[in-house]
């Protein structure tokens, strides 16, 4: 399953856990595991702060998941186009959703350049795309446990068959 997110105009506030930051909360499903990011952006970043200070942190709803620097090695300000994809289980970052089944988004800096509340810069337009792997709910396991043991006892009450030579 993928989940598409569109970021055109988030704007890039503060460091991570400030009140002003742009936060997405999106219901993907209880213990889904996100394993993948693909991204096709557009940031800008206002003078003194550079491309390289724009971050999203993409986690459950208490915060582990992964920090995102699009514009990595970018130590200027302006704007430019990232494009990438990323298999998180590669390199060991894939993580499970907790019980609330809620993929947090924080569109942050990673320092704070301006005055409070001031953009730092602006993902311009653009979108991430999640690859995500949902648990099969209750009733799905039931259903296919059901059918297996029915497999089962249909293949181990069938009569044997001889063969005459």
């Amino acid at each position: 399953m993928y989940v598409i997110v569109d970021v055109a105009g988030m704007a890039d506030m503060d460091e991570r856990g400030a009140a002003g930051n742009v936060v997405k909360e999106l219901m993907i499903g209880a213990g889904a595991i996100i394993e993948s990011l693909k991204w096709d952006i557009h940031l800008s970043s206002y003078d003194p702060s550079y491309l390289s200070e724009m971050k999203l942190t993409f986690s459950d709803s208490l915060g582990n998941g992964v920090t995102f620097t699009p514009g990595g090695g970018d130590d200027f300000q302006g704007s430019s186009k990232y494009t990438g994809f990323q298999d998180l289980r590669e390199i060991l970052q894939q993580f499970p959703l907790g019980d609330d089944g809620l993929l947090r988004l924080e569109f942050h800096d990673a320092y704070k350049d301006l005055a409070f509340d001031e953009p730092e810069g602006i993902w311009d337009y653009g979108t991430l795309t999640f690859g995500v792997s949902t648990v099969p709910e209750p009733q799905v396991f039931a259903l296919m446990l059901s059918a297996l043991l029915s497999a089962l006892a249909v293949a181990r009450w069938r009569p044997a068959t001889t063969q005459v030579a």
